[in-house]
């Protein structure tokens, strides 16, 4: 079903944490060998928490071609890559340790840097790679093929937090934040227009926990800004959130079926375009 607003967003609801893992790795898997057979690779995005767990379950597939796969993260901890609040420490033991993909298509922050610098090295590694690779859109933000995402209790995305400036920034790639509401302080993001020219972005929602963050974000309008979440609108993409059972069990999915979306008044406040990034240049939003 889908809740509508001015993105293609749809959402689907499993029974079981289980099964809404299994549909995690199939929908990758799936993007994957579209992404492939047109342009010859596949960009992904990946964040922390558990969507790296299900993403293990495709440790064994044959089908997947995974020396063709560019990987890049959302939003990282600027902590050393063997601390236990390091997202690549996370996404290495749950799933990249067990799949084949080269080393050097594997992009990463680079340890020792303060944010501001870790920010401009990070985009450098990906302003670097052509567009066969990663292409450009009209605004010259980069076209991931696939953004996987959760979603904090008080609605953040990456590190994009509530009414701070860097959810708010239309320019730059990557951006540096140094005093994060949420510990460690220091951290890299992906900015907002980014993740809003992605071919495709996946929430993935699991859990009790996770209801009423999710309830708020599909359901109830907020001031622009105060749940990060609402503004993950890609222009020329698609969002789906992939729930549980428990996740979605707050939501009124019979309302937006019987057509009855005026019921609920969802964020429709038009957007700022984003600004054409300058070229090479990255760091902390003012």
């Amino acid at each position: 079903f889908s809740p509508g607003g001015p993105a293609d967003v749809g959402v689907i609801a499993y029974g079981t944490a289980a099964a809404a893992t299994g549909q995690l790795a199939r929908l990758v898997a799936g993007e994957s060998a579209k992404a492939i057979a047109t342009k010859g690779s596949f960009t992904i995005a990946l964040t922390g928490g558990s969507l790296l767990k299900a993403l293990g379950s495709l440790a064994g597939s044959s089908s997947v071609e995974w020396a063709k796969w560019h990987v890049f993260f959302g939003d990282e901890r600027n902590v050393p890559h063997k601390d236990d609040d390091s997202t690549l420490k996370g996404a290495r033991s749950a799933f990249l340790d067990k799949v084949p993909i080269p080393k050097n298509q594997i992009y990463v922050l680079k340890e020792g840097l303060s944010a501001k610098d870790a920010a401009t090295e990070y985009e450098g590694q990906m302003l670097a790679l052509s567009q066969d690779v990663l292409p450009r859109n009209s605004a010259g933000f980069p076209v991931l093929d696939l953004i996987l995402l959760g979603v904090g209790p008080d609605g953040h995305v990456c590190s994009l937090f509530p009414n701070r400036p860097q959810t708010a920034a239309r320019e730059g790639w990557i951006l540096s934040i140094t005093d994060s509401p949420k510990p460690p302080p220091e951290r890299i993001t992906m900015s907002m227009p980014v993740l809003n020219a992605a071919k495709e972005v996946v929430f993935v929602c699991m859990g009790e926990g996770k209801a009423e963050i999710v309830q708020r974000v599909l359901e109830v309008q907020s001031l622009p800004g105060a749940l990060p979440a609402q503004l993950v609108r890609p222009e020329a993409g698609k969002v789906t959130w992939l729930l549980d059972a428990d996740a979605a069990s707050a939501l009124a999915a019979e309302k937006w079926e019987d057509g009855k979306k005026s019921d609920f008044p969802r964020s429709n406040v038009a957007q700022e375009p984003p600004k054409k990034p300058s070229q090479g240049t990255a760091g902390e939003a003012m």
